[in-house]
């Protein structure tokens, strides 16, 4: 009985020793996507920027957002600037040690002076941007200085925002 207890107990905790959690705060998020704007495009004469990054770690699921400023200028229309906020997934790639923002949406984006009719037009260009800047880009990447990071980077088990802070735990098995 007390065998079978101990096994019990030690099949349980087994996994626990075998992990490792990183608390990865916004800061940290937040300098590694200030690093990679502001972002410019041109397409169909319409040029558009994504500048100021802010984030926002939500408390619902894997998901974050960027508060951005967002410029655009249209030759003999408008030259505007207002703000936008496009939230995400986060997702881990194993194989780099990384975590990517997935899924980009533009949740909303107010630009003064913008005609109705282009700001469709206007949204599609900044979620093409986005999507293929912060998908091409890590938002936070393990070191391999770290001997810890090193190890842990090569199974995801858990992701949690807590507290403006992403919990990642990771095992090595």
């Amino acid at each position: 009985m007390i065998k079978q207890l101990f096994l019990s107990l030690l099949i349980l905790v087994t996994p626990l020793a075998f992990s490792y959690t990183l608390e990865i705060t916004e800061a940290e998020i937040q300098e590694k996507v200030s690093a990679i704007m502001p972002i410019e495009k041109t397409k169909f004469f319409m040029t558009v920027k994504l500048s100021d990054p802010k984030v926002d770690l939500l408390k619902t699921g894997n998901r974050m957002a960027i508060y951005l400023k967002v410029e655009t200028s249209i030759p003999n229309v408008v030259k505007g600037s207002g703000n936008g906020r496009v939230s995400g997934n986060l997702s881990y790639d194993a194989s780099e040690g990384a975590f990517y923002f997935k899924d980009a949406k533009l949740d909303a984006m107010e630009i003064n002076g913008l005609p109705q009719k282009y700001a469709d037009k206007v949204k599609k260009i900044a979620e093409a941007i986005l999507t293929k800047a912060l998908g091409k880009y890590p938002v936070y990447k393990f070191t391999d200085k770290d001997v810890k990071q090193k190890i842990a980077k090569s199974t995801l088990q858990s992701l949690e925002v807590r507290d403006e802070v992403l919990l990642v735990t990771l095992g090595l098995f």
